[in-house]
């Protein structure tokens, strides 16, 4: 009878499969200082530093891990706005005459306002990092159920074949301990035969004596043998 083995299997969850959490999120600021860097350079934010965001966007909401997913895509707007607060005020700053405050009224308006300005491209990309993360999720459920299909339905065949096992051997046990009886029957009958009885348990009817054959002389019994002191000790 096969008896189902316990695997030790090591397989990875697919929810927990792809890059961290923290990860994700560190892409994204890497891609927006890539943007400052660029913006600085070309001193204007323009579309290398768009194009850095929409790409980290893309790139988490398909690599992250499933369970940190909701994480990522939520901190997008909230990094990008900071970001890019950040990157209008350093190339506010590296085109500013030396000497003007760092922080006056002109400056902190000009770093607010391309936040309002790539409002559009930041609802864009978010809400396409959004749609991937549900995607993702909605097929790795879909995924996850064929898979506990697929495992009660293995179960089943297991058990299935156990039961069938059980039954072959059970039937051949009493096919074995069929074929002792009708053996020890047949034993006991010869057995039987053999001591003169019959089923009943009546004994072969003994043959009578037989006269001794006239002018012979009867022959006589033995006397009974006397017991001696040698057969005590070595009988």
């Amino acid at each position: 009878m096969s008896t189902p083995t316990h695997r030790s299997r090591a397989r990875p969850d697919a929810r927990n499969a792809g890059l961290p959490t923290w990860s994700g999120i560190a892409i994204v600021i890497a891609a927006l200082i890539t943007g400052l860097l660029l913006s600085i350079n070309a001193q204007s934010i323009g579309t290398p530093y768009l194009i850095c965001f929409g790409v980290a966007a893309v790139v988490v909401a398909l690599f992250t891990e499933a369970r940190g997913l909701f994480l990522v895509v939520a901190s997008l707007p909230l990094v990008f706005g900071i970001m890019t607060v950040i990157s209008a005020w350093a190339v506010t700053r590296s085109l500013a005459a030396e000497g003007s405050a760092a922080f006056s009224t002109t400056t902190v308006i000009t770093a607010l306002f391309p936040l309002a300005q790539f409002f559009p491209v930041l609802f864009g990309a978010t809400a396409a990092a959004g749609l991937i993360a549900v995607l993702r999720l909605w097929l790795l459920r879909r995924s996850g159920r064929a898979r506990e299909r697929a495992a009660i339905e293995h179960r089943r065949r297991a058990a299935e074949a156990d039961r069938v096992n059980r039954d072959t051997a059970s039937r051949a046990r009493q096919r074995t301990n069929q074929v002792t009886v009708d053996e020890l029957l047949a034993r006991n009958r010869a057995r039987n035969e053999a001591t003169g009885e019959t089923r009943g348990g009546a004994r072969r009817p003994e043959v009578p004596r037989r006269d001794p054959a006239p002018g012979q002389p009867p022959k006589q019994p033995k006397p009974p043998r006397r017991r001696r002191l040698d057969d005590d000790l070595y009988s």
